[in-house]
């Protein structure tokens, strides 16, 4: 009778596992994609408040230039100075690339475009995104210079 218990209760507690939560990716890419398009609503206002309230406490942005790297405060200085007047025209070139780590919790998003006054030198803006209690927040962005591979020779020319 003793055996009988023991194996009953070793085989439920075997059989158990814990498995991961099935994540939903489509609504997961829905739901950054709708934030981003958010983000660059604003960005074309001069308004950044909705990306400045996805921004995570710690988070790191990289600009283009080797030297400049942010925390959010000092991103958020940058702003300041920002207004709809001085936002540059951006013009997206490719839809936006998203991807949704198979736990569901962190993710990361691409868009490139360009800039009234980089014409012909992209941009690509790499995003890492995680996922909190209070939605998906920004904990890195890269941005960065993207030129054609063709074209990296004649911009070093032109640099010295």
């Amino acid at each position: 009778m003793i055996l009988a218990a023991f194996l009953l209760f070793a085989g439920m507690a075997l059989g158990q596992t814990n498995a991961p939560a099935k994540v939903d990716m489509e609504a997961e890419k829905a739901a950054l994609n709708d934030l981003m398009d958010k983000f660059d609503e604003g960005f074309k206002k001069g308004d950044a408040s909705v990306f400045v309230s996805a921004l995570a406490e710690d988070m790191l942005i990289c600009g283009t230039d080797p030297s400049e790297f942010w925390n959010k405060q000092e991103y958020l200085g940058l702003y300041d100075q920002q207004s709809e007047a001085t936002m540059p025209e951006i013009t997206f070139m490719d839809d936006r690339v998203i991807k949704v780590a198979p736990d569901g919790n962190s993710a990361v998003v691409v868009s490139q475009f360009v800039i009234e006054w980089s014409p012909k030198i992209p941009w690509r803006n790499a995003y890492h995104f995680i996922k909190t209690e209070d939605g998906w927040k920004v904990f890195f962005v890269n941005i960065a210079f993207v030129p054609k591979n063709e074209h990296i020779g004649i911009i070093n020319e032109a640099i010295e």
